[in-house]
């Protein structure tokens, strides 16, 4: 695939201590890491980092610009994790980033290098970006299962503080990507089903609310989520044991705002690290993992690499054990 706006990884972008050269046990990520054109994939199950370099739907969402410097805030951030998965089953496969602000096109981008990735049997983890990377995700994950599996039912699951429901009638942004994934879907019928995990009232109007009801989308509040509410954790297992395949996706600003300050729109209240690493911990269970995605970390507002650390151990955690 020949796209202008795509750039592969260079190796220097990974690094960070090292303990043994030669014994595999004794690994980081950046030893395991493998940088790789994604022209040149082959067909073999491993999963593989794609950046969205992006933010431009967060300034038309009048947000904190930056988090278009997440994907290589990122690589730069976690080299020194402690690898805990197998050596050959770790990819990153580069960039996409926008020319002239035209977001569109770079969503258009996203989706056909994330169905490349699918069609090469990878395990998509997108890291944004702000949350206008989840539509391009989406439609990458649409088209794939449209022409491969056209009986599946797709659940985004979102671990957010926010609907991102919000109308694009003047262009497309960061609050709108669901909106947009569900019209889309029923255009194109496909059975696609949202919930969200997480919610915080105090960040959502009630216009939101009601068109999460019209549009029959489930959620949990971050207080159902905090206390541990048996009512919304089943709510959301039935969600997941509904649908054939989930596309889970993550912003940042869900969390507690001392361990994730480096976001592009704080949400007060929000909920610990634990919280969503037993939403994975399900998901891995299920089996039904298509894609994954993590958006809106913001390195303009990161301390202590906080918020990029955060991010890298929900993605250990996804590649844990594999």
């Amino acid at each position: 695939m020949s796209d202008s706006i795509y750039t592969p990884t260079s190796a220097e972008m990974w690094s960070g201590r090292v303990d043994s050269e030669k014994d595999s046990l004794s690994y980081r990520w950046h030893q395991v890491v493998q940088c790789l054109n994604i022209n040149e994939l082959n067909q073999s199950e491993e999963f593989a980092l794609l950046g969205f370099a992006c933010d431009v739907g967060v300034a038309r969402n009048k947000g904190r610009v930056g988090a278009a410097g997440g994907p290589d805030y990122l690589r730069s951030s976690i080299g020194s994790l402690c690898w805990q998965g197998e050596e050959s089953r770790f990819l990153d496969v580069g960039t996409i980033t926008p020319r002239n602000n035209d977001l569109e096109s770079a969503q258009i981008a996203l989706g056909k290098h994330v169905k490349l990735l699918l069609e090469n049997q990878k395990k998509p983890i997108i890291i944004g970006g702000g949350h206008e990377t989840a539509f391009g995700h989406y439609l990458g994950i649409a088209s794939y299962l449209k022409s491969r599996q056209p009986s599946a039912k797709l659940g985004i699951l979102n671990i957010d503080a926010h609907f991102d429901l919000r109308s694009y009638e003047f262009g497309a942004h960061s609050g709108s990507p669901f909106l947009q994934a569900l019209e889309q879907a029923k255009l194109k019928e496909i059975d696609l089903k949202y919930f969200v995990h997480g919610i915080n009232p105090h960040n959502n109007t009630k216009s939101l609310f009601e068109t999460a009801e019209k549009l029959k989308v489930e959620f949990n509040s971050n207080k159902e989520v905090i206390n541990n509410d048996k009512s919304a954790l089943q709510k959301l297992k039935a969600f997941v044991e509904d649908r054939t395949h989930i596309y889970l996706t993550i912003c940042l600003d869900v969390f507690d705002a001392p361990i994730a300050p480096g976001v592009s729109a704080p949400a007060w209240h929000g909920i610990q690290l634990q919280k969503a690493l037993d939403v994975i911990a399900l998901i891995k269970s299920s089996g039904k993992l298509i894609s994954m995605d993590i958006c809106e970390l913001n390195p303009v507002f990161d301390q202590d690499n906080r918020t990029a650390k955060l991010a890298g151990m929900l993605i250990a955690e996804l590649l844990q054990g594999v």
